[in-house]
């Protein structure tokens, strides 16, 4: 059985992550851990540090570095691997990246780099020359790239010469519901927010705009889950009760306790403006669970979902968002279609048991020597 090295972050949460649970790349690294299975690959860990596992002032860059190196080598010496699969960060991670794929190649160890996230393009245009200049050698000398979006494969042939797999999001299949209950039963509309609370997410448009249908007489439950950045606390705080509308925030959660709201709740929204938006688990985790979703096209978000399966928004705006939900709320039966098809267009797309075919017969490609190189 051929080995593969997955190199991604360490499985535990601390105080900088900002999502409604365990953060993206934490996750899909436990997914790719738990889940996969191959009669002819086996995936060996090779985890680097994380954002607030230390801190040692200005050395904390360069401590993290070190370790992180040399946890690489020894996973490589220990495991003697067919290829190395990358669960790429870039940003701020672009030396380290750059050293691993330097390593792999001067020791032979083919490279599939996997590019995460929705800000790839935006980062890449705007960084410096000399975090481009390790960008290009990572994507060129990579032999396989994944891509979470669509709209990265024509980037990444046209900037780096790579033909790029389209390889989104996913959930294991082993916690997909076989089927999932009825949504908008009551009178109450029970609404879900799951993310990092601040501007560019559009938790104050969320609360708003429940606000403003709650004064037009919808009745609204609102659950908020996740990390909450300083000046959103200070704006809930100073809120005084609304009647029709009730409003709880339960921060950081576990990740079996978010899937929990996501069954009970009848409205996923999340309105963000965020242009590097990508293809978040909570989106797919609201699709699995059959939710009315409602958004706007943001980074990758106009990709993965369409008219049929979801309400957009024109704007990022109170009125938009209280209309949105005012429109569920009076015609129930065309948002259940919604969801109904989001859920199929989930189940066609986005499960474990698709994305692991796909990555399996990459990884083939991946150890497959070239007729003319030999490598």
């Amino acid at each position: 059985m051929k080995k593969i090295v997955l190199f991604g972050p360490l499985l535990s949460s601390f105080k900088n992550a900002y999502g409604g649970g365990t953060g993206g790349y934490t996750r899909n690294m436990s997914v790719y851990l738990n889940h996969f299975k191959s009669d002819e690959f086996t995936i060996v860990p090779c985890f680097h540090t994380v954002r607030g596992q230390y801190d040692f002032g200005p050395f904390t860059a360069p401590v993290r570095f070190a370790k992180d190196i040399s946890a690489f080598l020894s996973t490589l010496v220990k495991t003697r691997p067919d290829g190395v699969h990358i669960l790429a960060q870039y940003r701020g991670a672009m030396p380290r990246e750059f050293a691993v794929v330097l390593i792999s190649r001067m020791v032979g160890k083919p490279v599939l780099y996997e590019i995460k996230a929705g800000a790839f393009m935006q980062w890449y245009s705007s960084t410096n020359p000399l975090l481009r200049r390790l960008t290009d050698f990572c994507l060129k000398s990579s032999k396989v790239v994944l891509a979470e979006g669509n709209v990265y494969l024509d980037f990444i042939k046209e900037t780096f010469g790579k033909e790029a797999h389209y390889f989104p999001n996913f959930i294991p299949t082993e916690e997909i519901p076989a089927e999932v209950s009825d949504k908008l039963r009551d009178e109450e509309l029970k609404v879900l927010f799951v993310g990092y609370c601040f501007k560019d997410k559009g938790i104050y448009e969320v609360v708003s705009g429940c606000e403003e249908a709650a004064k037009q007489g919808t009745r609204i439950s609102l659950t908020i889950i996740g990390k909450e950045h300083d000046d959103f606390t200070k704006w809930m705080d100073a809120k005084a009760e609304q009647p029709n509308l009730k409003i709880q925030r339960l921060g950081l959660q576990p990740h079996k306790e978010v899937l929990r709201h996501f069954k009970s709740n009848d409205i996923f929204c999340y309105p963000t403006s965020h242009k590097g938006e990508g293809h978040n688990n909570s989106i797919n985790e609201a699709l699995m669970m059959g939710l009315v979703i409602i958004t706007t096209s943001r980074g990758f978000l106009g990709d993965i979902l369409s008219d049929e399966s979801a309400y957009f928004l024109k704007e990022v705006s109170t009125e938009e968002v209280g209309g949105a939900i005012r429109a569920i709320d009076g015609q129930r039966e065309a948002a259940t279609r919604k969801s109904s098809n989001g859920r199929k267009l989930f189940q066609e797309k986005f499960t474990s048991d698709v994305a692991f075919n796909k990555l399996s017969r990459c990884y083939e490609e991946l150890v497959r020597r070239s007729p003319s190189t030999g490598r």
